[in-house]
This record gives structure tokens, sequence and C-alpha cells, in this order.
């Protein structure tokens, strides 16, 4: 069964963007998406600084209207089947001074999966992340494990831990590339990744 799936990532920050002052994280995101909505419905938000919504709206002088996040994610849902939102930082990082990403999540009402490291203090990272999910009622699925440095958990022992000690799903683990090739990797992402628990079994 074909599903049309939408993305959305409503905060984007950072000096890289594109001939059209697009983030280089939401080009990313629409090209091997093949999204063609309205950018500024993907991505209302962008920030040319690396920093949280919060401290980059009050630098720039910039209002956040929430508003305009949530009407933009109901244009996109209007369009497809589901939409993926990607999250920016964390589940603490600020979107304003007493609303931050989690916040963000819950009005929503979306599911919720969270992308971990594997450097050392992941675990502990990780539950106090778990935590919060249980605190603020947050539908979590489950994780996934990126590993972008060589050093730290061995990936099935910190997968084990993950799942034993949350009673939560860990989807797949994504080893480390040392010469990292986007197209190539997305050319080769099922060879590389075991995806199963996504229930994407035919890929």
């Amino acid at each position: 069964m074909d599903i049309d799936v939408g993305v959305m990532k409503p905060f984007a920050s950072g000096y890289k963007k594109n001939s059209n002052s697009l983030s280089q994280d939401v080009e990313i995101l629409m090209k091997y998406s093949d999204s063609h909505d309205p950018t500024d419905l993907v991505n209302p938000y962008f920030f040319e600084i690396p920093t949280s919504p919060y401290d980059a709206s009050k630098i720039l002088g910039q209002k956040i209207s929430l508003q305009k996040i949530t009407d933009a994610y109901d244009k996109l849902l209007l369009s497809h089947d589901l939409v993926i939102v990607e999250g920016i930082g964390g589940l603490m990082t600020p979107i304003t001074q007493n609303y931050f990403v989690s916040n963000l999540i819950s009005e929503l009402d979306i599911d919720t999966i969270i992308v971990i490291g594997s450097k050392l203090g992941t675990v502990n990272h990780t539950m106090l992340t778990y935590e919060h999910c249980k605190q603020m009622h947050l539908k979590l699925k489950g994780f996934v494990i990126n590993q972008t440095e060589p050093n730290g958990y061995e990936l099935s022992n910190l997968k084990q831990q993950i799942m034993e000690l949350t009673n939560q799903t860990v989807y797949c683990t994504i080893p480390y590339q040392k010469n990292f090739d986007l197209d190539l990797y997305i050319d080769n992402f099922t060879n590389l990744v075991n995806i199963s628990n996504f229930g994407f079994n035919d890929v």
C-alpha cells in the first residue's frame, strides 16, 4: 500500500543555507523525501545562527508565532496521509521562554521517536529524555540509535540496555560511516541498517 508522506521541520538554525536561503537541513529533508510542498510550510522558521529558537528570536528580533507552526502542520496534513516532523535539539530545547519542543509535540499530538547517539553518557541522557516523555505524557514509540562517532558504546550493547531500561523498541541502529556520502548511504540504506522493526520488510 502506498502512503503519501509529508515532511516538516518547524525550526531550523545555523549558518549553512543554499542560494534560496533555505536551511541545508531542510534542503536535504525535502530532497530525499521528494517533497514539493511550499518551503514556508515545511520550515516556517529558519534562523541563520546556530542556537535555540528562543535564543535566536531574541538575538534577531524575530517573534515566534506558535499558531504559524500549528497552521502549517494542519495544512500539510490535509495534503498527505501522514506528516513526519523533525525536531530541533532535544525535548527541552526552548522555543519561547516557557514553551519547549516537548510542548510542541504534545500540542501537535504526534507519535514520537527519539534519535540518540552512542557516546559515553548516552544512557544517562536517554533516561532523562525518557522520563520527560512520561512526565509530559508524550506518545513515545521508541528509539533510533545513530552512531555519529566511532568511539563509545558498542551498538548491540547500547540497544539492549535501552530496551531493558525503557521497555521501548529500538527500531534500528545506524552504524558509523568513516567516509560518509549521503547519496551512497541512501542508496544502500536497507543494506546498512536493520529496519525490520519499522515493518518495512518489503522495501
